[in-house]
């Protein structure tokens, strides 16, 4: 049987409720309609009434259907005893079958360590989006903290999302922008059919990180930058200068990472180990500069490799000689370990 709606005669002219989603749902995000710093729809502590939350006024589409609240929607809370605390979720959860869309508390379970509950999502029956998790105090019913899950959406440019795992039902090839509240770093998350939602690139301003230095023999000063460039790749800089007025020697030195290298290969950056003092004689009988490789092998740091200096014919060896106002450089792009894959 076909059918085809709608229309203004025959069949074209029932569009029911579930025909309606039927049409709209495919091609319409569900989320709240706003841009990134909205409070629309936004959850917070209620200053009218105890062991509640208020959720701002603001429009959000879901699965197709229309939601507003012209003033602040006020939701009490279930009554707390346990002694462990519980995370609840403040959804908008469309009814179909009766007719109506309305923000409710779903309870979560006491636990030590508690996790909020699963929302129900059923084109033509209910579908519930969430918009806050809420934490709620042990043996009381308060707020201890309250997590902003909402996804952001307007005028076709992709959701803007406060949690890298906010969108509920993405597809494939999905996008969304996220800017992280503690750090300001702005980023662009896909989502893969076989690897969830993941970094495909950073935006803006590289990122500075603290490089490490494996072992130390005095001070040493330390500066680096990174920026994922695709899913799941970073590229970053490391440069770590030794500032004791003293050689290091007899141990080997490896440089910290900006984020875990996924193990189980062998992955290379560069480094070269700058030893100018300004046109006078090298410091420690060593060249100006030394060239070498940065060898990683799954972990949060890379371990670089010179070229012997006494003799070339003796190859490279690990790093274990830093003269006093040398500079080491480490660069270069890696797989990270973001999908948590280990030595697979």
């Amino acid at each position: 049987m076909e059918t085809s709606w709608p229309f203004d005669k025959g069949d074209g002219q029932h569009v029911d409720p579930p025909r309606w989603q039927s049409l709209m749902a495919p091609g319409t995000p569900s989320g709240v309609v706003g841009r990134w710093g909205d409070n629309a729809l936004s959850v917070s502590v209620s200053s009218s009434q105890v062991g509640a939350v208020d959720i701002a006024p603001g429009r959000a589409l879901i699965r197709g259907f229309a939601y507003k609240a012209d003033q602040p929607v006020t939701l009490a809370l279930n009554v707390q005893t346990e002694k462990n605390p519980r995370v609840d979720l403040v959804v908008i959860e469309l009814d179909m079958a009766s007719g109506k869309a309305a923000a409710k508390i779903l309870k979560g379970q006491p636990a030590p360590t508690p996790v909020p509950p699963g929302v129900r999502q059923i084109d033509g029956g209910i579908w519930q989006y969430p918009l806050a998790q809420i934490t709620v105090r042990r043996s009381q019913t308060a707020v201890e903290s309250i997590r902003d899950v909402r996804t952001l959406f307007d005028s076709g440019r992709p959701p803007a999302v406060g949690d890298t795992y906010v969108p509920t039902n993405p597809t494939p090839g999905d996008l969304a922008y996220y800017k992280s509240r503690s750090t300001g770093a702005e980023e662009l998350h896909m989502y893969a059919a076989n690897g969830g939602w993941s970094i495909a690139a950073s935006l803006g301003k590289s990122r500075p990180y603290s490089p490490k230095l494996g072992w130390s023999g005095g001070r040493y000063s330390a500066k680096g930058h990174y920026q994922w460039i695709s899913s799941n790749t970073m590229w970053f800089t490391a440069n770590v200068t030794n500032t004791s007025g003293k050689t290091w020697a007899g141990h080997q030195m490896n440089v910290s990472l900006p984020t875990k290298s996924r193990g189980g290969l062998w992955q290379v950056a560069t480094c070269t180990l700058y030893n100018n003092d300004g046109g006078k004689t090298p410091y420690e009988g060593m060249p100006n500069y030394l060239i070498g490789t940065a060898y990683i092998h799954g972990g949060s740091t890379c371990q670089p490799v010179l070229q012997t200096y006494h003799s070339a014919i003796n190859g490279g060896d690990w790093w274990e000689r830093f003269p006093k106002g040398s500079t080491m450089i480490v660069t270069g792009t890696y797989e990270a370990d973001y999908f948590h894959e280990g030595n697979a």
